[in-house]
C-alpha cells in the first residue's frame, strides 16, 4: 500500500464471493486495529449488510428518490437548495458505529441505468473517506463501477476469482482499466491458479479455503462477523490484512481485550 489513504475496493464477476470476502476482511480491518473503517456496499444487490449482521435503515438510492420526490412539488428556491444537499443525502443514509459505519448505495426503483447512483456514491466516497483509516467498497458485479470511475480514489483493488475462466477474463479486463500497480488477486473456494494465468504484474495476495460452516452461513443468511474464531477462514483473512498492511496498525488493542469484539 502507499501513503494514500487506504482505500480498498473488492471487485469481480457476479457470484465468486466478493461480499463474503468484504465481509470478513471487514472484521478482521477492525479487529486488527484498523479503524475507524467506513464500510460501502456498493452493489444494487446488496448482501453486504446481512453479511455484518446490520440492516440498512435508509440507502443512498432511496433517499436521493425522496428528495427527488420532494422536489416536485417545491418551488424553485426549494429545489436550488436541494440540489446542493449532498452532505445531507449521504449522511441520511449513513450507518454509524463507534469503529465502523455502513453505508449502502441500494436499488433504486426506476428502471434503467444506475448512473445517478454511481454518480451520487463516487461523490459520497469523495465527500466522507478524510476521517476513516480505511475505506473498504464490495464493488458491484463487473465492471460499470470501474468503468464510471466510482473507484478512481480507490489505492487497491481486490480482483475475486473463483477459478473459472471467465473469472479470470474479468480479471484481466479489471488490470486494464486499473493497471497492475494496484491490482491484487483473491482466490476463494480453495481455488488456486497458477501465476501465468493471471496478467502480467498482477499478484495472489491470499486465498479463502473451501469451508462448509462458512458455505452454510451464507446460504443461511447468518452474519459471518459470527463464524467461530477458530474457523480457518479468519487465519487466512488476516494473512490478506497483513499483506495489505505490512508494517502497519492503525489503533493499538485495549488491554485485556479479547480478539474479535467489536464495540456497536
Amino acid at each position: 500500500m502507499n501513503k494514500e489513504k487506504p482505500i480498498i475496493a473488492v471487485c469481480g464477476k457476479g457470484g465468486v464471493g466478493k461480499t463474503v470476502l468484504t465481509a470478513l476482511l471487514s472484521r478482521v480491518l477492525i479487529d486488527e486495529g484498523h479503524y475507524p473503517l467506513l464500510l460501502l456496499d456498493a452493489d444494487p444487490a446488496g448482501g453486504l449488510y446481512a453479511a455484518v449482521g446490520q440492516r440498512p435503515e435508509k440507502t443512498l438510492a432511496s433517499v436521493r428518490e425522496d428528495l427527488i420526490n420532494h422536489s416536485r412539488s417545491a418551488n424553485d428556491s426549494t429545489k436550488d437548495r436541494l440540489a446542493h444537499e449532498l452532505d445531507y443525502m449521504v449522511m441520511a443514509a449513513l450507518l454509524e458505529f463507534p469503529r465502523y459505519s455502513l453505508l449502502a448505495m441500494g436499488r433504486p426503483k426506476e428502471k434503467g441505468c444506475f448512473c445517478p447512483a454511481n454518480t451520487l456514491l463516487r461523490e459520497a466516497i469523495d465527500l466522507l473517506a478524510e476521517p476513516f483509516a480505511v475505506v473498504l467498497i464490495d464493488a458491484e458485479a463487473g465492471l460499470e463501477q470501474i468503468q464510471r470511475q466510482v473507484t478512481r480514489r480507490v489505492t487497491r483493488v481486490l480482483a475475486v476469482s473463483d477459478g473459472s475462466s471467465r473469472s479470470v477474463e474479468t480479471i484481466g479486463l479489471i488490470a486494464d482499466l486499473v493497471g497492475r500497480a494496484r491490482l491484487s488477486v483473491v482466490m476463494n473456494r480453495g481455488m488456486v491458479l497458477n501465476q501465468s494465468q493471471l496478467p502480467s504484474g498482477v499478484e495472489i495476495t491470499g486465498v479463502i479455503p473451501e469451508n462448509a460452516v462458512l458455505r452454510e452461513f451464507d446460504r443461511q443468511g447468518r452474519p459471518l462477523w459470527e463464524l467461530p474464531p477458530d474457523n480457518p477462514v479468519w487465519t487466512a483473512t488476516r494473512n490478506i490484512v497483513k499483506k495489505l498492511f505490512p508494517k502497519r496498525r492503525t489503533q493499538p488493542a485495549a488491554k485485556g481485550s479479547k480478539k474479535r469484539t467489536v464495540n456497536r
